[in-house]
């Protein structure tokens, strides 16, 4: 049979309108069909979101939760009594350190942490103070110096002799111990009871002590060395 030009342009024509009406009857067909293979692969999480990898528990106690924040990068933060004290970054490979109230802590470049509390170091003992060397006591007031002689006098009275170089002295003391007094080169006369008593230099270092009566009792005299001698004594005549 010949076929027209014409007759050829029909049938395409007829032949696609039979090809769109068979597409959507094709289409439900494929979607009520059974499963042709595995689901594709998620989509992978964006490098900018952080996931909570571990918490670590620091040398004093304080808490640090640490965050991967892609690969080879980490992140910790630093709790103590309940608030963020610090936050640490580890990139590009290198430690992140932090420090608070004396607590050090290391974020590696792996994740791990290391923490220490530092040691404040002990103050050197105050030195203990020497107390003032007390000056040496004075042996010449503590020390009772005993007299080198011990004379009776006429009058019952005693006289304690007591030698020095320098400065002779006479104590004067009545029977029961009461001072009457003292003689000396500067004061060298005393009296009692009608007594007259003297220290008398007698050259080269020498020493008396004279007793003279008064002469209503006799004018009498006496003479002591300081040796407690008696070395002189005169009587007056009664007239």
């Amino acid at each position: 049979m010949r076929v027209t030009r014409r007759s050829a342009r029909t049938a395409a024509v007829a032949t696609g309108a039979v090809a769109v009406l068979l597409l959507p009857a094709a289409g439900a067909f494929a979607a009520d069909g059974p499963d042709q293979g595995p689901d594709p692969a998620p989509t992978p999480v964006s490098g900018d979101q952080s996931v909570l990898w571990r918490n670590v528990d620091l040398a004093d106690g304080a808490l640090a939760k640490v965050y991967q924040d892609g690969p080879g990068r980490f992140s910790a933060e630093i709790y103590a009594g309940g608030s963020r004290v610090d936050t640490l970054v580890s990139t590009d490979g290198r430690p992140a350190y932090g420090q608070h109230n004396g607590l050090h802590v290391v974020l590696r470049p792996d994740g791990t942490v290391r923490s220490w509390v530092e040691t404040a170091p002990k103050p050197d003992p105050k030195p203990t103070p020497k107390p003032d060397p007390k000056p040496a006591p004075d042996q010449r007031k503590n020390t009772v110096r005993l007299p080198d002689a011990k004379v009776t006098l006429p009058d019952g009275s005693v006289a304690r002799l007591f030698t020095s170089t320098t400065w002779p002295r006479v104590e004067l003391t009545q029977k029961n111990g009461r001072s009457l007094g003292s003689l000396d080169l500067r004061h060298p006369t005393a009296a009692h009871h009608g007594w007259t008593y003297t220290l008398v230099d007698a050259g080269k270092r020498h020493y008396e002590l004279t007793a003279v009566d008064t002469p209503r009792q006799g004018a009498g005299s006496r003479v002591y060395d300081f040796q407690g001698r008696l070395i002189g004594t005169y009587v007056a005549q009664k007239a």
